[in-house]
């Protein structure tokens, strides 16, 4: 088994830049109960071991609305490099989905869409669409969690599970250490199965965080610089 690693910042600078708790404020006049909004720079944007940006800084912005029974619907925007002519520059995930309380752990159920508005270059669409569900549970200062997905590309020419088992724990109310680990099993079309895996640590400062990752995979440098489609769990 061939293994990659790389060493990079997820996130330099991510500022949450309003933020709404529906359960401690009143109930706003707004059409959702709770909303929050973010900015980011990153150093390289990675998907799973693969380079989404050609291992260059870029930036991402999320918007989401939630609601009291579980419910959010979303957006996060991306800058994107897949060295495609002509350039691909903008990822854009939609995602709906709820979270649910079940035996002491938070389910969360959603349909992610990821689409790329500025797609010009010859060949099959980029646009994925994937079903998810994610189950984590939090004890003192520990949280684990486990998801899965199912990932379909528009052109409906390559298909994948998804895997992922994660964990982290906080040694201090503004320091936390986490990893993860996953697999792509069942791929077919362009994509193939492979292992990755990420850990790293994360310092918060009021509304600033800093995300220090460390991360590989199994498959060869080539295939991590190549041109891919991307999602992201909730």
């Amino acid at each position: 088994m061939v293994s990659t690693q790389c060493l990079f910042v997820s996130g330099a600078v991510a500022a949450a830049l309003a933020s709404c708790d529906a359960a401690a404020a009143p109930q706003p006049a707004g059409p959702c109960d709770g909303a929050f909004v973010s900015a980011s720079a990153l150093t390289d944007y990675r998907f799973d071991g693969f380079s989404e940006s050609d291992r260059r800084p870029t930036w991402q912005v999320t918007a989401y609305c939630y609601w009291r029974n579980g419910v959010f619907v979303g957006t996060t925007l991306t800058g994107v490099d897949f060295e495609d002519t002509p350039r691909t520059h903008l990822e854009v995930d939609w995602y709906v989905g709820r979270q649910l309380q079940w035996r002491g752990a938070k389910v969360t159920l959603q349909l992610l869409y990821t689409s790329f508005p500025d797609k010009r270059a010859p060949g099959p669409s980029y646009d994925i669409v994937e079903p998810q569900v994610t189950v984590a549970r939090t004890d003192g200062k520990a949280t684990i969690e486990a998801a899965g997905g199912w990932e379909t590309d528009a052109s409906g020419r390559g298909q994948e599970w998804r895997l992922r088992a994660g964990a982290s724990y906080a040694i201090a109310p503004w320091l936390a250490f986490g990893a993860d680990l996953g697999d792509f099993l069942g791929a077919t079309g362009a994509d193939h199965d492979h292992v990755f895996y990420d850990l790293g640590v994360t310092a918060s400062w009021r509304r600033l965080s800093v995300d220090v990752r460390y991360g590989g995979s199994s498959l060869p440098p080539a295939w991590l610089c190549r041109a891919a489609n991307s999602s992201a769990f909730v």
